[in-house]
């Protein structure tokens, strides 16, 4: 704000000639601590602007004096004293130094412009080698030949070390490089000469020997040198030698070659920890492994099979062994902290090259659909010695031995995935194939024992996948078991202690979960057990419907159990379908289960839950009774209404926590039968029978809001009805009803809202107007006394201020609006071009974007307009 100018209001920007306790124009008040504060505000900004435009212009005179001083012309001396009253300058006027950062950054250090040269000189005298030794030498002889190699190689090896002595370290290490690959090109030419008979060697072999041979030199050389790159570099070409020589061998072969090769390395570093061995053997170890299990994937020849397993056991035991050690505080496997990731990495490798390694020869004898057990056998094999390790051993050992019997009961849920499509399928019953109440025969369910409509052989779970069901469900009640056995646990189980105040409180939240999990594992196997059994369908019914019963059961007692009850309830109920009487059986069964589990169950969330099934299991009860009576199906509606109505009045005659539930399932209940009508006048009787429920349960004090349900329900079914019989003229059969309902509405008006009172009156005659109105364009005279009619109740609403006329005749009038304006709307598009709505519709978004803030006000003072009504 200008301190000259008069005071302007902080809202709408009025100029306010004297004070004044509000705005004159927007009514803002403007007295009060509130107000005062604001203005402090704005005349801290108003002093923070002042500020900023004074700093631009200073640096802006201040940038022009230091260009006139780059321009040379005269006056820097000038600049630096008058910049240096500013700030702190020395003597000489001369400028400050630049800030910190602001120097030209360097694209090359000076050691990466060395490395670069030495390497390109390095690259240029090999390549002028070979192209030496290939061409240009032809007219020597081979004792020539023989020397000038000889002698190069002995002048480029023996360069760095005089080099090294002089401090040139980089230039040294570049020369042995060279020296390198004269090496090998030594053995080249010599072999391709044939001197001392070489050309006679195998070329794989020769290449092995020679790689073998210069690796040997090349680190004897580092170390007499004590140059730093010859060592590791040694180190790498020996990772070659075996992988060469059995490179056109086989699978097998190359597998072993290279486990060897990282057994070699392991044993250096075991010998003399270095990163240079450590990067190899992880390499070679890691290749050998996976080529290994890939190549046993298609293994079934029993002699390449027990090769592969036994090289992939040597690979496991290398890597537990260096493994174990790398986790020793005193060994630093690469030069990093104890805390190093390689000791994990290499026991979760080394337990799943063991899980193959094991699994592996189990192949050769189980085929056909017991080959999915071999894996998750092996993985809970692996896990149960991981485990045990853990518990006996030394504290290196245990640190491997964890990530390990994670990563085995990784792979056994992996491994174990075959077997879940065929699970699924014995879950999901004959439903599928029969279809509901289809009959399924006595015999057994994977046998062909259903009925005529199943001709095509089930795919349902075996012996074998019952096995790795019962191996899952026994290695997580194991783990649970084991975790419930570990020191620091007990604590956690102390209600009076909190899971982030107890040690223990993450294993106890882990045992939870093994448990939900044991649990899971266990109704499944059970539910499979009769189908992989291929036991007759009544004996499969019998064992579906006794574990429901029995994990309903225990549910009552541990509330883990109710979310497996409630599945084994689900595959129950979809395997009785196939049949009448296991249908009416199994509903009420289970129905009374639910029931009995409300009663005896401790926790409120089972009870919760058992309310609910129980109110859907009796109302499906209800509606199989109906159509196994042979009534007509066309009153299953009615039926669910029913048993809505029965369970509003049981809730009403529970406590709180199970009542709740029995009367949402009862509404779910109300619902289904709603979406079952056939016809108008039945959905018009249905919404009757719904209203009138509405109403009842209205009757409790704490549900009055059910008479709002109770009246839309009245009023559909009523509008449904007049639908229904084609009735033209609905205002005969409305209106009488609305001045009934708006004189009771008036008499209870001081009691209640606008909508309780006058809402139904009014809603009962204009929405079937204005329906009737659009189902039925032709006529003026129902437009004209409906536009007059809302318009009267839309005036009357603003006139009393009443929120439900307001609402329901400016709707109504709008829509009578819209509707005489249709014709003239669409007959106005068919004659502009195409381009004009498109336009308009643009400039219109220009302008709501322009005056955004505005349109907000707008919205709000009619929101606001229409919260002050009743």
């Amino acid at each position: 704000m200008d301190p000259g100018a008069p005071p302007r209001c902080p809202d709408c920007g009025e100029p306010l000639a004297g004070p004044h306790t509000a705005c004159p124009v927007c009514a803002l008040p403007l007295s009060g601590p509130v107000a005062a504060e604001l203005w402090r505000v704005d005349v801290e900004r108003a002093e923070l602007r002042r500020r900023e435009m004074q700093l631009t212009a200073r640096r802006t005179e201040l940038l022009v004096m230091l260009r006139t001083a780059r321009a040379g012309t005269g006056i820097g001396t000038a600049v630096g004293t008058e910049v240096g009253t500013g700030q702190s300058g020395d003597a000489s006027g001369a400028l400050p130094p630049p800030m910190p950062g602001t120097e030209r950054p360097k694209d090359l250090s000076a050691k990466a412009v060395q490395n670069l040269l030495l390497a390109l000189g390095g690259i240029l005298l090999v390549v002028a080698a070979i192209v030496f030794t290939a061409v240009s030498w032809g007219h020597l002889g081979i004792g020539g030949r023989a020397a000038i190699l000889l002698g190069f190689t002995g002048l480029v090896l023996a360069a760095p070390l005089g080099l090294r002595k002089r401090g040139l370290a980089a230039t040294a290490e570049t020369l042995a490089l060279l020296g390198l690959a004269l090496l090998f090109l030594d053995g080249y030419a010599a072999w391709h000469l044939g001197l001392a008979g070489l050309d006679r060697i195998d070329p794989q072999h020769y290449t092995a020997g020679l790689i073998t041979v210069v690796a040997g030199v090349f680190a004897i050389y580092g170390r007499l040198a004590r140059l730093r790159w010859p060592v590791p570099v040694a180190v790498v070409l020996a990772q070659f030698p075996l992988t060469v020589l059995a490179f056109d061998q086989g699978a097998v072969w190359l597998v072993a070659a290279l486990l060897a090769t990282a057994c070699a390395d392991a044993t250096l570093w075991l010998a003399t920890p270095r990163v240079a061995v450590a990067v190899c053997f992880g390499f070679t170890w890691s290749l050998g492994s996976v080529v290994g299990i890939v190549e046993s994937l298609d293994a079934y020849e029993p002699r390449t099979v027990w090769r592969l397993s036994a090289a992939l056991l040597v690979a496991v035991v290398t890597g537990l062994v260096i493994a174990v050690r790398a986790s020793r505080p005193a060994i630093k496997p690469v030069s990093g902290p104890v805390s190093s990731p390689w000791p994990v990495v290499l026991a979760v490798a080394s337990t799943i090259t063991l899980i193959s390694a094991l699994a592996l020869p189990a192949r050769l004898v189980l085929e056909g659909h017991w080959a999915v057990v071999p894996g998750p056998v092996a993985a809970l094999l692996v896990a149960v010695l991981a485990v045990l390790a853990r518990r006996t051993a030394a504290a290196a050992v245990e640190a491997v031995a964890m990530p390990a019997a994670i990563t085995a009961a990784i792979m056994m849920a992996l491994l174990s995935a075959p077997v879940l499509p065929p699970v699924a399928d014995a879950l999901a019953g004959p439903l599928g194939r029969v279809g509901v109440w289809g009959g399924v025969g006595s015999g057994g369910v994977s046998s062909g024992g259903v009925g005529s409509a199943s001709g095509a052989p089930w795919l349902l779970a075996g012996p074998p996948d019952l096995v790795v069901l019962t191996m899952l469900a026994l290695a997580s009640a194991a783990t649970t078991l084991l975790l419930r056995r570990l020191p620091g646990t007990d604590r956690a189980e102390s209600p009076d202690e909190s899971p982030d105040e107890s040690s223990g409180g993450t294993p106890y939240d882990l045992r939870q979960v093994l448990t939900l999990v044991t649990l899971a594992f266990g109704a499944v196997a059970v539910a499979v057990c009769p189908v992989a059994l291929d036991l007759p369908y009544p004996a499969v019914t019998s064992v579906q419907v006794g574990l429901a019963v029995a994990l309903a059961a225990l549910s009552a007692r541990v509330p883990l159990a109710g979310v497996p009850a409630l599945a084994a309830v689900l595959v129950a109920g979809i395997w009785a379908l196939a049949s009448e009487p296991a249908t009416l059986i199994t509903l009420a069964v289970l129905a009374v289960t639910a029931a009995v589990t409300v009663v005896i169950a401790r926790e409120p969330a089972v009870r919760i839950g058992a309310a609910g099934l129980a109110t859907l299991l009796a109302g499906g009860e209800a509606v199989a009774l109906w159509i196994a009576a042979d009534v007509q199906p066309r009153f299953i509606t009615f039926v669910l209404l029913a048993v809505a109505c029965v369970a509003a009045i049981v809730a009403a005659r529970l406590k709180a926590v199970p009542g709740t539930a029995v009367e949402i399932a009862g509404y779910v209940l109300g619902s289904i039968g709603l979406f079952l009508v056939v016809d108008l006048r039945m959905f018009s009787l249905a919404c009757a029978v719904a209203g009138v429920l509405g109403f009842g349960t209205a009757l409790r004090p704490d549900r009055r809001g059910a008479g709002y349900a109770g009246t839309a329900f009245l009023l559909l079914a009523g509008w449904t009805r007049l639908f229904a019989d084609g009735v033209e003229t609905v205002e005969a059969y409305t209106v009488p009803f609305s001045l009934v309902l708006l004189v009771i509405g008036w008499w209870h008006v001081r009691e209640s809202s606008s909508w309780q009172a006058y809402g139904s009156g009014l809603a009962f005659s204009l929405l079937p107007s204005l329906l009737a109105l659009y189902a039925q364009p032709e006529g003026w005279i129902r437009p004209l006394v409906l536009g007059l009619v809302s318009m009267a109740v839309l005036l009357a609403g603003a006139r009393f201020r009443l929120q439900a006329p307001a609402v329901l005749g400016g709707f109504t009038l709008a829509a009578v609006a819209l509707h005489e304006l249709a014709p003239w709307i669409a007959q106005l598009i068919t004659l502009v071009p195409r381009w004009v709505p498109m336009a308009a519709g643009g400039l219109a978004l220009l302008l709501i974007g322009a005056t955004y803030e505005a349109r907000l006000k707008d919205v709000r003072r009619i929101r606001d307009g229409l919260r002050s009504l009743r």
